[in-house]
């Protein structure tokens, strides 16, 4: 009788065995709890780094036109009108250039925050904005951008929701042409604004899309 009672003590289990399964169970939900935050971090991480480079070129571009109607207003200042006014980033010389040293006193402005910096570059039609100046026409700077950079473009300088360039989108005229363009298809939405980014669909010289427009001066 001892004999049988000590080889049922001698088979059972030891009083700890299976323990040890329960610290790995731990660290494998562990490491796939951290396996996930990470890849939500870096989502998040690539969403942010996207939104901050959109506005970093919708500040830029307001900043380079900012300095285009500085040195606009140099030149007027001078005494030259303003359908006299140079702008062509191949004249650096004369007090009536906007890019000469003894005239408006800056550098061309770059072109590495068009949508395609390859073969988009800045035109400077003479527009008769709805709402500035006479029907004679402002000078404007325009570059074309990409619609996330329109939409930020407008949300900073005129507090408008996202969609508003695109909603507009009519043909306002080819933007490389010397005629005065008399404004009647600007957007209604834009009547009045300096500084924005509208949508044209004309493509007659140059490609269709959003375009930064900056005001320089009005007549």
């Amino acid at each position: 009788m001892r004999r049988l009672d000590e080889s049922l003590y001698e088979n059972k289990l030891p009083s700890d065995a299976g323990i040890a399964i329960g610290p790995i169970l731990f660290i494998i939900a562990v490491l796939g709890i951290l396996a996930a935050a990470i890849a939500a971090g870096s989502g998040s991480f690539t969403t942010n780094t996207h939104g901050e480079n959109t506005r970093t070129r919708a500040t830029a571009m307001i900043d380079i036109g900012q300095n285009l109607k500085i040195g606009m207003d140099r030149v007027v200042g001078l005494g030259t009108d303003i359908v006299d006014v140079v702008i062509d980033p191949t004249v650096t010389s004369g007090d009536d250039a906007i890019f000469s040293p003894i005239g408006g006193g800056i550098s061309a402005p770059s072109v590495t925050m068009a949508a395609d910096a390859s073969s988009d570059t800045w035109h400077y039609p003479t527009i008769a904005v709805p709402g500035i100046g006479t029907a004679s026409g402002s000078r404007v700077a325009v570059l074309r951008v990409t619609d996330v950079v329109c939409d930020e473009i407008n949300s900073k300088v005129n507090a408008m929701a996202a969609g508003t360039a695109s909603g507009a989108a009519v043909d306002i005229g080819d933007f490389t042409s010397t005629a005065v363009n008399d404004g009647a298809a600007w957007p209604s939405d834009f009547d009045g604004k300096p500084v924005g980014c509208v949508y044209n669909s004309n493509s007659t010289s140059i490609a269709a899309g959003f375009y930064f427009y900056q005001v320089l001066a009005v007549e």
